[in-house]
């Protein structure tokens, strides 16, 4: 068997269609989602925790990032006064607990440790899992 002029040229041919169907096949199958399959919105504030043997100290916090440019200033935290937060055990409600000026509340426990903590601060509302 031989190869011809026309024989190359036919494979030219063939080979740019080939690649003419796999750029298609590539674009067609990249679809842009535009949104996500479960909403996410950062929690407005940051929750620290600290466990006792009977007691958990939660401390709730607002991120300032003003300074975030600045390494001299960085990210600062303010207490979150006045919150008010239901607090969950194992998926059971603790009560509802509201922050001092420190931006911490005091949760007593016998059996399950606290770990779930909802409420809403300048209009998000949020749930931390801790």
């Amino acid at each position: 068997m031989m190869i011809t002029k026309s024989s190359v040229e036919k494979m030219k041919k063939i080979y740019k269609v080939a690649q003419i169907f796999v750029a298609a096949l590539v674009f067609a199958a990249c679809e842009k989602e535009d949104e996500l399959i479960l909403p996410r919105v950062a929690s407005p504030v940051l929750l620290v925790t600290e466990d006792g043997t009977d007691n958990v100290m939660a401390y709730f916090y607002e991120l300032d990032k003003s300074g975030i440019l600045n390494q001299s200033v960085g990210i600062d935290t303010i207490p979150v006064a006045g919150l008010s937060i239901e607090v969950f055990a194992a998926g059971v409600a603790l009560g509802n607990f509201e922050t001092g000026t420190d931006g911490a509340i005091s949760i007593d426990f016998t059996d399950t440790k606290p770990n779930e903590y909802a409420g809403e601060y300048k209009g998000i509302a949020f749930r931390i899992f801790k």
